[in-house]
């Protein structure tokens, strides 16, 4: 419980909680805010243990602390039946079953003289159990949850139908014993499951969509009814088969000890299983042929229902005049988009002159580029004179008088090495 309520451990607190309610007139915020804490509590209690009921008995339970229960709980589950929170688990069922209507919209539906009468039913506790309201919205939607995704029996276009033990593993999800019963009772009250017995045994039909007809109807009746045939033929072929199998196996047994004659009975046993096998697996295969035709049949139909609303809603959306409308649009447009190109070119300003000076001193700019390459300069500013000097001299040093020199000198070279 510390981890539900922080004041749990705070006795002069607890102490003031546990007290009898005192009337509202006296300090009507400090009665509220009592009723307040206990019904927060019992909601956090619920959800942490996904209890959908209580009543009084279990709350003394749970919220006995140091030996004593509180005394104010008769008056808060009064409380949280009229603030909404709190429903006795009979009528809100009933609530539900009519019109889908909430619990709030049920009470007051009712009328002041219906209220009155039945008042000291629903509020003077006749009723033993109580809904906890949110923690039950809660455990319904989980539970819905769990059967979207649960394997089903057979899967309708707008709806699926599941068998019972598949419906009680869906409700395993509830940890509670008593609210998984209580659930499933929630959910067929509210008309989201609809139960069917067949063949002494129960089936459950979940509508996926709210717009359909929810009662199952003579479709849901002859697939449960093939399925159910086919199940029960395949078992009787299983139960054949291991017939088969046992007297073909004593057939060899006996062969082995040398008994001709019992053998020969034994086989004769054996063909005839496998002839009953034979006809029982055809049964099969045309019981499944008729099941897959039914449900070819309404993917067929859902086809031609979309068909059908695409065909209605282009017949809203084109019509003959739109096709005329089209080509005027198209002519208009590219007159439009003519009209703006010339436009634009009325709008642009073609200055000539101004062409021709740039032409010019474009001109002027690439002579002067020319002449920068041909004539290179080694000129170096604010340098060291010497070095100016230096590179004056190599400016003007004609390497075409060393032609001659480097000739002469590789000729003597030679002529030396020859003389040697």
């Amino acid at each position: 419980m510390d981890a539900l309520c922080a004041e749990w451990e705070d006795d002069q607190r607890m102490n003031a909680l546990f007290a009898p309610v005192r009337s509202k007139q006296v300090n009507p915020e400090s009665w509220q805010s009592k009723i307040n804490f206990w019904l927060n509590l019992i909601e956090k209690w619920c959800d942490a243990n996904e209890v959908a009921m209580v009543d009084l008995s279990l709350l003394k339970k749970i919220f006995t602390r140091n030996g004593k229960s509180p005394h104010c709980l008769e008056d808060v589950l009064q409380e949280g039946v009229k603030s909404g929170d709190l429903a006795p688990s009979d009528a809100f069922l009933q609530s539900l079953s009519s019109a889908h209507q909430t619990w709030g919209a049920w009470m007051v539906g009712l009328g002041t003289g219906a209220i009155k009468k039945v008042g000291s039913n629903l509020l003077g506790y006749s009723a033993s159990n109580f809904t906890v309201i949110k923690t039950t919205n809660k455990l319904r939607a989980k539970v819905e949850k769990e059967l979207s995704l649960h394997e089903n029996y057979i899967s309708c276009r707008h709806s699926v139908i599941l068998t019972e033990e598949q419906i009680n593993a869906a409700l395993g999800i509830v940890n509670h014993d008593g609210s998984r019963n209580y659930i499933l009772q929630v959910l067929l009250a509210d008309k989201k499951l609809l139960q069917l017995t067949a063949d002494n045994r129960t089936f459950y039909k979940l509508t996926t969509d709210k717009n359909t007809k929810k009662e199952f109807d003579e479709i849901d009746r002859g697939l449960i009814r093939l399925k159910t045939s086919i199940e029960h033929l395949e078992l009787r072929s299983k139960q054949i088969e291991e017939r088969h199998n046992k007297e073909t196996s004593e057939v060899k047994r006996l062969m082995k000890e040398g008994k001709r004659t019992s053998a020969k009975a034994c086989l004769r046993k054996a063909k005839r299983f496998e002839a009953q096998n034979s006809k029982v697996l055809e049964q099969v295969l045309g019981l499944e042929t008729l099941f897959d035709e039914l449900m070819s049949a309404e993917s067929n139909k859902m086809l031609l229902d979309t068909y059908q609303t695409g065909l209605q809603t282009l017949k809203t959306m084109v019509n003959p005049d739109m096709l005329e409308k089209a080509d005027n649009t198209m002519s208009e447009l590219v007159e439009l988009i003519d009209l703006n190109n010339e436009i634009a070119d009325g709008l642009t300003i073609k200055d000539d002159s101004r062409d021709e000076e740039l032409d010019k001193e474009l001109e002027m700019l690439a002579k002067e580029s020319d002449e920068n390459i041909k004539t290179p300069s080694t000129k170096i500013e604010g340098g060291d004179p010497l070095i100016q000097n230096a590179l004056n001299q190599l400016d003007d040093l004609n390497l075409d008088d060393l032609d001659p020199l480097i000739a002469t000198q590789a000729t003597d070279a030679k002529n030396k090495v020859h003389a040697s």
